[in-house]
């Protein structure tokens, strides 16, 4: 998503004369997207956002825009303020349709079928990437990797669970030591999300992906190539079938 700055420019004449027209296309997309994430499971209650800053190099937009976005998911009451060394944004535990009922909906029915067109390569890119780790890694990085997974597999708390679960993708993709393979991971995790970053973690998802975490981690400490990439393909749909169980859901919801 992109912001244009013309746009912002426009706004900010606008908020200063107290003109009537008021541009928020961008603010509200993101704010769409936020609310889609919190709904399903990207962001857990109690979960603090990233900051401004971060969410604005993600989403290519100027930190003003975030700024608005954030506001309108907090008038929401999805997401709370907290100050001090400690402060941040922190999602609410109210339910998403109760007080944003159809943006879920709308969201999905967007990203759903974008998901779809690429979901593949990315399996394959992700398959490629655990195989070529369990060719390349050594002693020392397996038994690294091995210790990462016994930390997923023993928590219960989704958003710690998520936090695991980027160490250990990211170490994977430091195994596989290819920069621009690496580039192309990024590239897609951000796609797949929809620039915000998170993988969606419901928790009734997390026993299928300690399963999954493990035939992974399996294939490459044991450097058994073929069964690094077909877990690894298999376990990267997932973000896919969460969407559409999302979607499914939202539409239920409607009927």
């Amino acid at each position: 998503m992109t912001d244009s700055g013309n746009n912002e420019e426009i706004q900010a004449v606008l908020d200063t004369i107290g003109g009537g027209m008021v541009i928020t296309t961008a603010r509200q997309e993101l704010a769409d997207r936020i609310v889609a994430a919190i709904a399903v499971g990207a962001y857990s209650p109690g979960e603090q956002l990233p900051s401004e800053r971060e969410l604005a190099e993600r989403q290519g937009v100027s930190r003003v825009t975030v700024r608005g976005a954030i506001e309108i998911v907090r008038e929401k009451g999805l997401l709370t303020s907290r100050r001090g060394r400690s402060g941040g944004t922190f999602v609410t535990d109210i339910d998403v349709d109760q007080v944003a009922p159809g943006t879920t909906l709308r969201v999905l029915q967007e990203e759903v079928p974008r998901l779809r067109a690429f979901m593949d390569f990315r399996c394959l890119i992700a398959g490629l990437e655990a195989r070529t780790a369990a060719e390349r890694r050594t002693p020392q990085q397996a038994e690294r990797l091995a210790s990462i997974l016994v930390n997923f597999c023993a928590t219960e708390d989704a958003s710690e669970a998520r936090r695991i679960d980027v160490e250990l993708h990211n170490f994977i993709t430091i195994m596989a030591a290819n920069e621009r393979l690496a580039a192309v991971t990024a590239q897609l995790h951000a796609r797949a999300t929809m620039g915000l970053g998170a993988e969606p973690y419901p928790p009734q998802y997390l026993e299928r992906v300690r399963l999954e975490h493990t035939q992974i981690v399996k294939g490459i400490v044991e450097q058994n190539l073929e069964r690094a990439f077909e877990a690894a393909y298999r376990h990267f749909s997932l973000t896919l079938t969460i969407a559409e169980d999302a979607l499914q859901k939202s539409l239920s919801t409607i009927r």
